[in-house]
């Protein structure tokens, strides 16, 4: 058996199967010819990270800067500083940052603005790196306006320019930079001999004991379906490798070796989802891996740049930033107009520039932009300017590179490291919010698990005049008497269900799992280790933070659904409210955006990934969900592996370069299986529906808005709308078109109230209660405190409300 390629090229004098990167083996049965090599990925970071070696180059330079006495300042910003100027301990430093290998070309600016080569590149050897000089240098950072676009800006270096038509340039090789195999040291990529991968099928179950009959050529797809059907198992394949053709001589081999044979030919194994197996890259799935080394690598890299502003603060304190000049052949340099507004203000804050501030080369150098990016035309009026510092390399025959593509920061970046930190105002105590005086119906959303809880709750609710009640119950007797209750106490009570909610199940496999194969409390465990939380507390983030779904394909939602079905025929209930109808996870599909929380965070509490979703999403698609890359993962290392292909999983300095191009279904495949998660929240969200107003037609239903992006922020707000039988789903885009005000008059905001938003939704009842006649007038508000451990809630309304026997005191 053998693969079939997909193109085929001739080679000249090659006679041998090494030549191709191909080797034959023999199984029991078979042979076969398959891939001599395969690439594995590390992701068990059971190496420890070695922060010296993995330090970027201008990190390294940063370090050295800070050694440096004014004899080698002297040097390094004049003519270069070699290794023989440095003591033992810095000439470490300073050959673990000279590149190796050492490869260098040189060009000349054409008329068209194109480098014409003017040699062939040169690697320089040992005794010639021995020679190299590092230097430091200026140049131009500015921030210009984009033509057409409101309030869009972008950057523009003038350490990227080559220049004018006849001007030398000579460059360092960079593109060993962009198929990193390591991340801080650790050898994550690597090539090997092909061989068997751990896989999750027993090749030697006795269903595979017998052999199976060996077409000519047939989709690898189909071999596994044939398997199956004779073992009575369940085979799929990857659809990067399903449709690919196996070419066979013989009439029929061993089922095992046929099945150990097609995972070779594509460097696989065969991972266990469910109850079936799939045929793909390796028992971890790729976006699985991705995420664990973004998060490992983001971690790390925070480390790096908190040490680079310690380097960055010695250097500012030093004095020795001013002896770093602009670079003797840059004509880029400020004029005296340009001179006095440099390195004014802070970050989004700097000084800003007009076309009469610049030079003439500067004024050349915009035009220049404008006719190399013809997309995207700039203005010098209402720029900004800024230092920034390089560094580059000066050659044994006296030539300079260019400035290396790192640069080692802007000026602003060295002197606000040393800037004391802005002292926050103290935050004064708000007044108790009478709710009277809130002209918007007013709901109290809490939970009730035993009869002395809902006894409980009606107390409280009377306590502060509430007049409408949503008890989160799944217990029948507890709403029977809380709604009997209720109406002693002339109040409203309706029942509020959050579908998918894991904290109320009795079940543990109906738990929903993230990318990482975290259970919905593992999921929460892991953010609050994360640094960004304390950011998310420190800031009251508004965002409603449950512990996590249960699949809406389980047991324990169908159980949910007739639970809820069957409470909802209490007699005297006033209403059914849905809360939280969408996991997130199930959002639809992801959204590219710069905002806080980043995507890192929030992909480790985007669910979808349980089992029997992963099932049935492969029975569909043809691939596993783990194997999918979420974007916006950013990971030092190149984690591409042959025949698995997916441009998301190169390495952040990768570039596209023409090879290895992926099966061009990948490139929607994440969005695909985004909406087919959001579908089946839909599908299993309006079954949910129809079962409450098929079992109690007439009662009340109000449903939360549900998102239509992941990821993406909403600037409304959780909140419910009514649903009637026929009616469609309500999404957040009815509520907010634009810029335009939102239309909130059949729209009941919830308010939810947690350990890290209390004063948040305290403003916000302080806000409503404000006799504003101007503030659009919404259907209700309902105070969601079920997040809250009971005493946590009884102290939040003591704090905030007024208490009815308090009013006129």
């Amino acid at each position: 058996m053998v693969l079939e390629p997909e193109a085929v090229k001739g080679k000249k004098d090659v006679e041998e199967l090494a030549g191709f990167r191909r080797t034959r083996i023999s199984l029991t049965g078979l042979s076969g010819i398959v891939p001599s090599t395969m690439v594995i990925i590390d992701d068990s970071m059971l190496q420890p990270p070695n922060m010296y070696d993995g330090l970027p180059r201008h990190s390294k330079v940063l370090y050295l800067m800070t050694t440096l006495n004014p004899r080698q300042w002297d040097a390094i910003t004049v003519s270069g500083l070699g290794i023989s100027d440095l003591s033992p301990d810095q000439k470490a430093v300073f050959t673990s940052l000279l590149p190796k290998p050492f490869i260098y070309s040189s060009f000349t600016v054409a008329t068209d603005r194109h480098l014409d080569p003017i040699d062939k590149s040169i690697e320089l050897s040992e005794s010639d790196l021995s020679l190299v000089r590092l230097h430091l240098e200026r140049c131009l950072r500015f921030m210009m306006p984009i033509i057409g676009q409101q309030n869009a800006m972008t950057p523009r270096d003038t350490k990227h320019d080559n220049g004018r038509p006849g001007d030398k340039v000579t460059m360092r090789d960079w593109d060993q930079q962009f198929r990193p195999q390591e991340s801080f040291g650790m050898k994550i990529r690597q090539t090997v001999p092909n061989e068997q991968k751990p896989s999750d099928l027993n090749y030697r179950m006795p269903a595979f004991t017998g052999s199976i009959k060996l077409n000519p050529s047939e989709r690898i797809a189909d071999i596994l379906s044939r398997i199956g059907q004779a073992t009575s198992l369940e085979f799929h394949a990857d659809y990067r490798v399903g449709d690919r053709m196996m070419t066979s001589i013989g009439t029929s081999a061993p089922i095992y070796s046929v099945l150990r044979m097609i995972a070779m030919a594509v460097t696989g194994t065969y991972r266990k989802v469910g109850d079936a197996f799939i045929l793909t890259s390796d028992l971890v799935g790729m976006g699985t891996r991705k995420l664990k080394l973004a998060n490992y690598d983001s971690e790390l890299d925070a480390k790096v740049h908190n040490q680079e502003n310690v380097w960055r603060e010695q250097i500012y304190k030093s004095g020795r930033l001013s002896q770093i000049r602009y670079r003797s052949d840059d004509r880029l340099t400020p004029g005296d107009a340009l001179m006095k507004k440099l390195d004014q203000g802070f970050p989004g804050n700097e000084a800003k520039i007009t076309a009469t501030d610049l030079t003439g080369e500067l004024r050349d150098f915009v035009q220049r932009q404008n006719e190399i990016y013809r997309t995207q035309q700039v203005t010098a009026e209402g720029a900004t300017a800024q230092t920034e510092y390089e560094y580059s390399f000066v050659l044994p025959n006296g030539d300079s590179t260019k400035s290396d593509i790192d640069t080692l920061g802007e000026h602003i970046f060295f002197a606000s490291a040393t800037s004391e930190p802005v002292s926050r105002p103290q935050q004064t105590s708000m007044p108790k919010v009478d709710l009277g005086t809130i002209k918007d119906p007013t709901a109290l959303c809490i939970t009730a698990n035993t009869q002395a809880e809902a006894q409980h709750a009606i107390d409280v609710a009377s306590l502060f005049g509430f007049k409408d009640v949503w008890l989160d119950t799944l217990s029948p007797k507890v709403l029977t008497v809380a709604v009997k209750l209720a109406a002693s106490r002339s109040i409203k009570l309706s029942l509020a269900v959050r579908p998918f909610d894991y904290r109320t199940t009795t079940d543990s496999a109906s738990a929903d799992r993230t990318i990482l194969g975290d259970t919905p409390p593992e999921s929460m465990k892991r953010r609050m280790a994360d640094i960004t939380w304390e950011g998310i507390s420190s800031n009251g983030w508004k965002s409603p933070e449950l512990l996590g779904p249960i699949s809406p394909l389980s047991n324990g939602y169908i159980a949910r659904q007739e639970t809820v079905a069957n409470l909802a025929k209490t007699p005297g209930l006033a209403g059914v409210h849905i809360l939280n109808p969408t996991p997130r996870g199930y959002n639809g599909p992801r959204v590219d955006y710069m905002s806080f929380p980043q995507p890192l965070f929030l992909e480790k509490g985007n669910f979808g990934y349980a089992p029997d979703l992963r099932l049935a999403f492969i029975r569909e698609r043809n691939v596993d969900p783990i194997d999918l890359v979420p974007p916006q993962l950013y990971s030092n290392s190149d984690l591409r592996q042959p025949f698995f292909l997916d441009d998301a999983l190169r390495g952040s300095s990768s570039i596209y370069d023409g090879s290895d191009q992926p099966n061009p279904a990948t490139a929607t495949m994440m969005r695909e299986f985004d909406t087919w998660l959001a579908k089946l929240n839909h599908r299993s969200l309006q079954s949910l529906l129809d079962a409450i107003s098929t079992a109690s037609p007439g009662t009340a239903i109000t449903m939360e808005a549900i998102p239509v992006a992941m990821n993406a922020v909403n600037r409304v707000g959780g909140g419910l709308v009514d649903w009637k039988p026929g009616d469609t789903l309500p999404e957040f885009t009815e509520l907010r078109r634009g810029d335009a005000a939102p239309d909130l008059s059949n729209y009941v905001q919830r308010i939810w109230v947690s350990d890290t938003v209390q004063v948040y939704a305290h403003a916000v009842l302080t806000y409503m209660a404000r006799p504003d006649e101007k503030r659009p007038r919404m259907a209700g508000i309902v105070l969601d405190l079920t997040n809250l451990e009971p005493l946590d809630a009884d102290k939040w309304l003591g704090q905030t409300l007024v208490r009815q026997a308090d009013k006129g005191r």
